[in-house]
């Protein structure tokens, strides 16, 4: 795929060995007339074998990504791997040095602006960039989120299901070998605009995650994400076995987000009380919380109730809701 993407680097994707540098965003402001965003990368190749492309930060207030690809691009020996790493641990930057779900330049959220513009604001030229130049020299883009400031997760692995049944069976490959104790997969996501689809449209294996949230660290999730990814590229055959020590995978339980209406939204503003914890079963029709009004509490609370059964995987973090925000995602058991 022929790129126009104005951001540039001085790596050299082909060379050998391990490479730490930057991708330049030209960002021209008040206090730099020609200066750039620098969005910190690094390369390790090593012989023939598949590309896989890791990003963390997409969105700068999910963390655990980030750590985790930070340290792998510093620990792994070149000379352990047989093919190509390209790791972004920070891919959003300006959002990761905000701690913002969306980036303080644009106001965009950065997985809701794929195929993104060349010429367009920061957040749709990073998209572009991925989309044109990352994406297509790539095998597998492992995309590793978190529920960031507003949710809280189950740390899981996920992928999305694409009509290629190929690419959806290595997907399924990836999750097993990950090694985490919950793997999820979308099969419904009415949403163009995100890195599955820009996956999708390259034709190349998606792998994304949710490790945790509520703006912090997740110890559990750290851990999954790091010493999942290890195990993924060992089976994937990038990186020689037992390199870098790492626990036994966990047995991993397999659900799936069926429709929209695994999603549950607020129908009032207020607080919202849940009456569930992460991991409940929960039945259809079933009380799942309330959202209490603050400015009048003369008015009875106002129930939310699932409309599939399923499992709570993620609760909304921050008690204060307006009506419209999701407060519980559930999913199914695959079958």
């Amino acid at each position: 795929m022929q790129s126009n993407s104005r951001i540039w680097s001085r790596l050299d994707f082909e060379r050998q060995g391990k490479q730490f540098g930057h991708f330049h965003l030209p960002h021209s402001v008040h206090r730099s007339a020609y200066g750039t965003i620098a969005i910190p990368v690094c390369i390790i190749a090593n012989g023939r074998g598949p590309t896989i492309l890791l990003t963390g930060g997409v969105h700068g207030d999910e963390y655990e990504g980030q750590i985790a690809l930070g340290r792998l691009s510093r620990e792994i020996d070149p000379a352990t791997i047989h093919g190509r790493l390209i790791i972004v641990p920070s891919i959003n930057l300006p959002a990761a040095l905000a701690s913002t779900r969306t980036s303080p330049l644009d106001g965009q959220n950065l997985n809701r602006v794929f195929p993104g513009d060349p010429d367009g604001t920061p957040s749709e030229q990073i998209a572009y960039f991925v989309e044109t130049v990352l994406a297509p020299i790539s095998d597998t883009w492992f995309d590793f989120h978190s529920g960031g400031t507003s949710l809280n997760y189950l740390p899981l692995i996920a992928t999305h299901e694409f009509q290629d049944k190929e690419i959806n069976r290595k997907a399924g490959f990836v999750l097993d070998a990950f090694g985490a104790p919950l793997a999820l997969v979308w099969k419904f996501f009415d949403e163009p605009r995100m890195g599955k689809s820009c996956a999708e449209r390259n034709g190349i294996v998606y792998i994304s995650s949710e490790f945790g949230g509520g703006g912090s660290v997740n110890q559990d999730g750290l851990r999954i994400c790091y010493e999942g990814t290890l195990r993924a590229l060992v089976a994937l055959q990038v990186i020689d076995a037992d390199v870098i020590p790492v626990s036994k995978p966990d047995l991993t339980k397999k659900l799936i987000v069926r429709d929209r209406d695994d999603n549950l939204y607020a129908t009032a503003s207020g607080v919202f009380a849940p009456s569930v914890s992460l991991g409940a079963e929960v039945s259809s029709g079933q009380c799942i919380g309330e959202v209490l009004s603050l400015d009048d509490h003369s008015i009875p609370p106002s129930p939310q109730y699932a409309i599939n059964d399923g499992i709570v995987v993620c609760l909304r973090h921050p008690a204060l809701v307006e009506r419209g925000d999701c407060i519980i995602q559930m999913a199914g058991r695959a079958v």
